[in-house]
């Protein structure tokens, strides 16, 4: 059984229960509503003849026959009933009601009795009949509510058709403003259907006239769900493009020099020695390159998760002093004294990694002395590398954080660059909420200006 069709009996279900106790509360309210106006008619009819023929009903406990005739009903019973239960004389139009057990009750005003026999209901009222001062007898009079009875079987029959009604109607409101509001869902259905079968991403329009709903925080959810696994997949798949396109050509050039090792080098140590670097070179890069790879695979959400208070200090101070030392290089810190610490909210792998990537440029595209600057404002520290080197072109400049953009690629490969650092470089600062711009003339220098959000600095 579907949802649908349970949710619509489950609705259906309710709405019956629902309409029977209401109509319960109809059927005995009415019920007690009628019945007490035909008790007060009743007694207003005992106290009327009881004031009319004081004498022979109190004195000799008879029903006299002129009084008592003309204002019985068809459907009602008139008797007198002793202390011994035993009835002295009654009058009737309706035989059945002297079925009823004469019972005596002392009393001093009028009772009376409600009884649902099996011809349907009857009202029973007893009156005190004083004799000397004490109570000798009581007067009952007996009716037959032919007028409630017929009343009630008509309220039944309009209730019992009004429940099967309302039950047809309910299934049938019920299964169409189910199925409107599952549709949302089995909109969703499908569309999961559809991205499984097509492998493309869909994604769900939310109503207007439901956007604050649970349907449309559930069509949102999914939506953000879609963007995510869209954002992961377009990663793969930006991932395996770049292997694929990038590790080509190391390999094809590991795989040549392979051959003339294999062919030529026996006998000539010049092209062994050739052929030796050149593969070593290639294995080289080809490890670098797959770090870096490795590296945009992670989820920004995730990265944020590592993220501490870095004192940023030490880190350009270890990283500056480790570059100068392999390289050979001299490396400038300016701006901020060395008893300082400036405090920022980071992942200090990925800040080492985006330093090492900047100075590695720098190093790489100049002889000259490098200068790193550090600069704090009200809530940004801004770091700035600048060379002396080659520069970079004005029209290669907007092409500088493209994945695998090289300006020269011979001499980039020459020296050992894939074309991924400043990408990463700029992964690293949008993910730490900041900013990277490069400025560059040929043949005088590069800047490169990296803004970070700050917490603020120690002395």
């Amino acid at each position: 059984m579907s949802l649908k069709l349970r949710l619509s009996l489950l609705q259906t279900a309710m709405v019956c229960l629902i309409l029977l106790v209401v109509h319960a509360f109809i059927y005995f309210f009415f019920i007690k509503i009628s019945s007490e106006t035909e008790k007060q008619d009743i007694e207003q009819k005992g106290t009327t003849l009881l004031s009319q023929d004081i004498n022979s009903i109190f004195a000799e406990l008879r029903l006299p026959q002129d009084l008592t005739k003309p204002v019985l009903a068809s459907n009602e019973m008139i008797r007198i009933i002793k202390p011994d239960h035993t009835v002295v004389d009654s009058i009737q139009n309706e035989p059945d009601l002297l079925n009823h057990p004469s019972i005596y009750h002392a009393i001093s005003h009028p009772v009376s009795q409600l009884i649902n026999g099996e011809n349907g209901f009857e009202m029973y009222v007893q009156f005190p009949i004083e004799k000397q001062g004490a109570q000798a007898a009581v007067l009952e009079i007996g009716r037959k509510l032919d007028s409630l009875n017929k009343n009630l079987d008509i309220l039944f029959s309009i209730m019992v058709y009004s429940t099967a009604v309302a039950f047809i109607l309910s299934i049938g409101v019920g299964y169409l403003y189910t199925r409107m509001l599952f549709r949302p869902i089995t909109h969703l259905v499908r569309t999961m259907e559809s991205i499984q079968k097509s492998g493309t991403f869909r994604r769900l329009e939310v109503s207007l006239s439901s956007k604050d709903d649970e349907l449309a925080q559930l069509t949102r959810t999914f939506n953000s769900m879609i963007e995510r696994l869209e954002q992961t997949f377009d990663r793969q798949k930006q991932f395996l493009a770049d292997a694929s396109h990038e590790l080509r050509t190391p390999l094809t050039i590991i795989e040549s020099y392979a051959r003339l090792l294999k062919r030529w080098a026996h006998n000539d140590p010049k092209i062994r020695e050739e052929a030796t670097e050149a593969i070593l070179s290639e294995a080289v890069r080809l490890k670098e390159l797959t770090n870096n790879l490795l590296i945009g695979i992670d989820s920004d959400e995730e990265e944020r998760k590592r993220f501490v208070e870095v004192d940023l200090l030490p880190l350009i101070h270890s990283t500056i002093s480790s570059l100068s030392f392999t390289f050979h290089r001299n490396i400038e810190l300016r701006g901020i004294p060395e008893e300082k610490a400036i405090l920022i909210e980071a992942n200090p792998e990925k800040i080492r990694q985006l330093l090492i990537i900047v100075l590695d440029n720098a190093i790489k595209y100049s002889q000259k002395e490098i200068i790193f600057e550090v600069l704090t404002g009200e809530r940004h520290i801004i770091l700035r590398v600048k060379d002396q080197g080659i520069g970079i072109a004005k029209e290669d400049l907007p092409h500088l954080f493209d994945r695998f953009y090289r300006t020269d690629k011979a001499r980039s490969r020459k020296s050992g660059g894939s074309g991924l650092g400043l990408a990463i470089a700029e992964n690293i600062v949008k993910l730490h909420a900041g900013s990277i711009r490069i400025d560059s003339v040929l043949h005088k220098g590069t800047t490169v200006t990296i803004k970070l959000p700050y917490k603020g600095k120690r002395g």
